[in-house]
């Protein structure tokens, strides 16, 4: 008996995929793969270690500002009573010190996207872009003050506040939106500049053929370049780690199509759109394997496509 089950442990061990799908996934998605690893071995499937999870935990989480959850796994490989690291206790010190200083460098873009009203004026009136809102200079949004908010993001993204960072990387990248035309009455804003059921209504419209209106398959980008697509990266990440699957599968198909568009255009090298293709693929199956509906045929569909 012993024997069968040393056995069930060993093959499940066998088609552990987690080191082959590693090297490209973002960082940050491992976390949840070694937590699923952590209840095969509490299931006795595998016969890793909870010890050998947690030292690979630590060791991913080095290159991160995820310092408190650092600091619990090391805790916990070391004993609660242990003495934290004063390097670990350094790294603390300095996230908190950026996250204060890119804080006050983004506030006037930041308050004003909180601003629902006056957010949605801009919108209507056509406004909301950089190169408008640089000429009201009331408002102190600029070009530069628009990046910092998108370095704190990404900064957000790196401690592990991966729902603060979806909302910020929506409202930057909303700045560089062409959705079709709308009145300042229709329904409220979701966070891209677009209400569910406005999004509905505009993707069911035929006369989609506005040179002025972005690709909707691309939240309504009309251009994109490795700038903008790194941030499509981000919001895909974002969706995927705060388990929002839908939001995820827009985000594949937004980042899929940017690729693509990318590789048109000869804005990118074969070779690198060889590798972002790859890196899509790995990503794509948390989304897929999460869509009970028609996951497994758009799983085929998606990596059949030339």
């Amino acid at each position: 008996m012993a024997e069968e089950e040393s056995k069930v442990s060993t093959d499940a061990a066998s088609w552990d995929l987690t080191p082959r799908v590693s090297p490209y996934l973002d960082l940050h998605m491992m976390f949840p793969l070694l937590e699923y690893v952590d209840s095969l071995i509490s299931s006795e499937l595998i016969p890793y270690s909870h010890q050998d999870v947690a030292a690979a935990r630590l060791k991913l989480l080095r290159p991160t500002h995820m310092v408190d959850y650092a600091m619990d796994i090391y805790r916990e490989l070391h004993g609660a009573e242990a003495e934290i690291p004063a390097e670990m206790e350094e790294q603390k010190a300095k996230v908190f010190e950026t996250l204060e200083e890119l804080r006050t460098g983004r506030d006037a873009f930041d308050e004003l996207a909180n601003n629902e009203a006056e957010r949605s004026k801009l919108i209507a009136s056509g406004k909301w872009n950089i190169e408008s809102l640089e000429k009201m200079t009331e408002l102190g949004v600029t070009a530069a003050v628009v990046e910092q908010y998108r370095q704190n993001a990404k900064f957000k993204f790196d401690c592990g506040d991966y729902q603060a960072a979806l909302d910020m990387l929506e409202d930057y990248l909303s700045l560089f939106t062409s959705p079709p035309a709308t009145s300042a009455e229709e329904d409220e804003d979701d966070g891209m500049g677009l209400s569910e059921n406005t999004r509905d209504r505009r993707d069911n419209k035929d006369d989609q053929t506005d040179e002025n209106v972005g690709n909707p398959a691309m939240y309504y980008l009309k251009t994109v370049d490795s700038d903008l697509l790194q941030v499509l990266w981000g919001l895909l990440s974002c969706h995927i780690l705060v388990e929002n699957w839908e939001g995820a599968s827009a985000a594949l198909t937004a980042v899929k199509t940017a690729i693509e568009t990318l590789a048109e255009k000869g804005d990118t090298t074969a070779l690198e759109a060889l590798e972002q293709r790859t890196w899509l693929l790995h990503w794509s199956l948390f989304v897929f394997w999460n869509d009970s509906s028609k996951g497994l045929e758009n799983m085929v569909e998606l990596f059949t496509t030339e």
